[in-house]
């Protein structure tokens, strides 16, 4: 059997915890993630990792902070005043958050403490700083001159069975202040 290689489409299934052993992400049994091997469309260390393995093995890999989603960057939890965000948005510890800025580029945080007039924001990837466990099995290999892939906002696409309903995103446009 053919190991996998730069350009196939893969199928993979996972599970992604912490070092505590903390669920981050796991995908269902009926679903699969799927992208291209060598595009760019997965975190390097995991997709040099699937290389040469063949459908139907598993593998167990460690990423450090720096090979996943980077170290906590203190400097970006900031603070913002409250009244920048729309006033039908109610906002409270826990809050994720869309800011939209004049030059058309988003960032997302979480809203991390509250006062009378301001708010702190951690814009941070939520798994910024963490080292990760992943179980990873290979589920299928398709070659290259297989149909292109679906791309998606994410740059892998999820193939499902059934639809999960998304987390609603509460935004804000410091443009729209009052």
């Amino acid at each position: 059997m053919v190991g996998a290689k730069k350009g196939d489409r893969i199928n993979i299934k996972c599970e992604i915890k912490l070092e505590d052993g903390t669920l981050c992400y796991k995908t269902e049994e009926e679903d699969t993630l799927q992208f291209t091997l060598g595009e760019d469309n997965f975190l390097p260390k995991i997709e040099s990792e699937i290389l040469d393995m063949e459908a139907g093995q598993s593998k167990t890999i460690t990423l450090e902070p720096d090979e996943a989603f980077g170290p906590f960057i203190d400097d970006l939890v900031i603070e913002a005043p409250k009244d920048v965000f729309k006033s039908e948005v109610e906002l409270e510890v826990g809050s994720k958050v869309k800011i939209n800025t004049p030059s058309g580029k988003n960032y997302y945080g979480v809203v991390t403490e509250l006062t009378e007039e301001n708010l702190k924001l951690n814009l941070n990837h939520p798994l910024a700083g963490k080292k990760l466990i992943i179980d990873l099995y290979l589920d299928s290999i398709k070659d290259e001159e297989a149909e292109p892939e679906k791309k998606s906002f994410f740059k892998f696409s999820k193939t499902k069975k059934k639809q999960k309903k998304k987390d609603t995103i509460k935004t804000a446009n410091p443009s729209d202040s009052k």
